[in-house]
Formats: structure tokens, C-alpha cells, sequence
């Protein structure tokens, strides 16, 4: 199967990527950085007409379409990227699936849910929960890409599946952008001071075990135009107590300080996963000690 992954050079991408080749897949890899590789094409999302020469010159069956301004605080800062890239850049990879007849699986994210993680809803969603106001422009730009999809599954030719992902993490570079586990964790490595949210709560789940779900999702027979699972761990921690067990794990004497929550942070999120146990027979395995501890050797092993 001829496989073309957006983003493929990001995080979930070089997971995935090396999984697919494993599975004998012919994947093809686009980006925007300069990397001298085969079966890679540079490119930008947003830039219509270097997709299309892309895909042209792919053709591929399936397009995994992880490219996007995935960090929270960067799409604040920089709104009019955001929306460029995650909303009319995803429009570009939709419009082009149709035209090349691709399937899409799109990397959704759990961000998608807005304030529906309310007491109300006892902070738990599940892929039938009706979107809430938008925390965020990642939340808005994640969920605009999603309803373009929806949209053109339902009134035109695509096939497409969303996984909204759920807090991944595992091995990979800092940046303050990342998420709070990699942040967390190379303070401990450097004994600086752990800053961790207030009353907030998560559930993480490993990058190997969401690698499992795309592949199930790719391997099945789909028989709706659209479909869409929460993919995640059910493994809640606060942000405190992730710190502690991180710092436990390092043996470290970093200082953990508690600071207030910013407004675009949802404080609590929950969300169910049985429609991916029942259709899909997936479950996330790894236990966040297991797989935090996985990360850390990782980490220090490749940068240390």
C-alpha cells in the first residue's frame, strides 16, 4: 500500500513511519525541513500547489495527516499561522484525497472537546459528546480541520477516520513547546525547578500503544464515509503527582513548584474509550510508570 504521511517527520510521524516500513508498506514522507532522504518531499500543507505536485508524484492509497501547529501556546502566540496551517492547510490534504481517491486518517486531538470537560459531564467525553466553546485557537483550529472533514465525507467522496488523541508521549527533543511529561522531565534530568499546573488532571498514553490504534485503523475495512475514536490511556494523574513520580523515577532534588493554571488550560479532562475496545478491540497497555520510565532511558540514552 502506497502511504503518505503529512508531518512525518514529527513525532508521531517517525513512529509511525518506522511501523508501516516494519509492516512492508511503501511510505512516503513529507515536511518542512531540508533532509536529504529517500521517499521524502519538502513541503508546506499550506502551499497548495506543492502539495499537489506531492501528490501527484505519490499517488498514494492512504495519507496519514499528522502535520499541524500542535502546541497549545504556539498557536496563541501566533494565531494567524494556526489557522493557516491546521484549518486551510488541512483543506488542501482533504481536497486532494478526493481528487487522487486517497483515504485520509487524520491525528484529531482530544483538544477538539472545548469546555465540555465539565462537571456537568463529570470532565468526561466520548466521541458522541457535542463539542463546548473552544478553549483555545489549537482547540478551534483542530476542530474546524475536523468539521472540513466531516463536511466533505458526508456531501462529497471522502473516506476518512479521525483519531482524537489523548495526551501521547515518549521519547523526544525538548522545546517549550512540548508537553508537560517532556518538559517535566528534562528539568529533572538538569535539577532545575519543576513548574506544575494547579488542579489539573490527565490521562497519558504511550506513543507505542496510539502507534497500535492507527495501525488497526488503517488495517480495517472501513464502512462509513466518516468515523472517529478517542484514542488514550485510562490513567488519570495530576500534574503534581506526575512531577513527583518522574522525580522519583530520576532520583532527582529538583524543587516541584505549583503555579496557577492559565486560562486556555482545560483543568480537567477525562475521556471514554470503549468505541475503540469494541470496534477497533484496541486498549492502551503500557501503564504511565512503565512508560515514563521507558521515556527517561530513552532520553538519556540519546541525549546524555
Amino acid at each position: 500500500m502506497r502511504i503518505l504521511i503529512t508531518g512525518g517527520l514529527g513525532f508521531i510521524g517517525e513512529h509511525l513511519e518506522r511501523r508501516l516500513i516494519r509492516e512492508n508498506h511503501d511510505v512516503y514522507i513529507m515536511d518542512k525541513n531540508r533532509v536529504p532522504r529517500p521517499k521524502y518531499y519538502r513541503g508546506d500543507i499550506v502551499d497548495y500547489i506543492n502539495m499537489k505536485e506531492i501528490f501527484k508524484q505519490v499517488k498514494p492509497d492512504v495519507v496519514f495527516h499528522l502535520a499541524a501547529m500542535v502546541s497549545r501556546k504556539e498557536c496563541e502566540e501566533t494565531p494567524v499561522m494556526a489557522i493557516a496551517t491546521n484549518v486551510n492547510g488541512t483543506l488542501n490534504v482533504v481536497n486532494l484525497c478526493m481528487e487522487y481517491n486517497a483515504r485520509l486518517i487524520y491525528a484529531g486531538s482530544s483538544e477538539e472537546y472545548g469546555d465540555a470537560y465539565n462537571e456537568q459531564n463529570n470532565f468526561t467525553v466520548d466521541e458522541n459528546t457535542p463539542f463546548g466553546t473552544p478553549t483555545s485557537y489549537y482547540s478551534m483550529t483542530k476542530r474546524m480541520s475536523d468539521e472540513i472533514i466531516q463536511y466533505n465525507a458526508k456531501y462529497n467522496t471522502l473516506i476518512a477516520t479521525t483519531t482524537r488523541f489523548c495526551m501521547l508521549y515518549g521519547a523526544e527533543s525538548y522545546s517549550e513547546y512540548r508537553s508537560a511529561i517532556t518538559r517535566f522531565i528534562y528539568a529533572a534530568i538538569d535539577g532545575d525547578t519543576i513548574y506544575a499546573h494547579a488542579d489539573t488532571e490527565r490521562s497519558w498514553c504511550y506513543i507505542d500503544d496510539a502507534i497500535d490504534a492507527l495501525i488497526l485503523v488503517l488495517n480495517r475495512k472501513q464502512e462509513e464515509s466518516y468515523e472517529v475514536f478517542n484514542i488514550g490511556m485510562e490513567e488519570p494523574i495530576t500534574a503534581v503527582n506526575l512531577a513527583k513520580q518522574i522525580s522519583a523515577i530520576l532520583k532527582t532534588k529538583s524543587e516541584i513548584k505549583v503555579v496557577q493554571i492559565e486560562p486556555t488550560i482545560i483543568p480537567i479532562k477525562r475521556a471514554n474509550f470503549d468505541k475503540a475496545k469494541k470496534i477497533l478491540n484496541w486498549e492502551a497497555k503500557k501503564s504511565l510508570y512503565d512508560g515514563l520510565s521507558k521515556m527517561i532511558s530513552d532520553i538519556i540514552l540519546k541525549n546524555f
